[in-house]
């Protein structure tokens, strides 16, 4: 998923999937665009397999509406279609327990 930050600060994102897990941090620094996939499947090819997200993702301090999504400070932002999801959360958040726990037992 390319997401886009329009808030004054850097931002965190990262994809999941609810049977393979938590993809990696993106930092994404304000006014930045950057890909955010979900987990890591493995080598192919001799690259990184990640799995993909589609979609565009506008994240910005107003109020969530049609266009763009609010995220601030203690605020994430979490979405999920299907069995993918995104979280997108101020760069000085903490990052969620379960998933935290969820990387310390998956590491590969």
């Amino acid at each position: 998923m390319n997401v886009t930050n329009n808030t004054s600060f850097s931002i965190i994102a990262f994809g999941y999937h609810e049977k393979n897990g938590y993809g990696a941090d993106v930092e994404i620094a304000s006014g930045e665009t950057s890909e955010v996939n979900g987990p890591y499947l493995g080598e192919m090819g001799g690259g990184s397999c990640h799995m993909v997200i589609p979609g565009d993702l506008v994240c910005h301090e107003g109020p969530s509406d049609y266009d763009f999504f609010q995220v601030i400070a203690g605020k994430p932002l979490c979405l999920k279609v299907g069995d993918f999801g995104i979280t997108v959360r101020h760069y000085e958040d903490e990052l969620e327990e379960h998933v935290a726990e969820w990387r310390r037992l998956n590491v590969t």
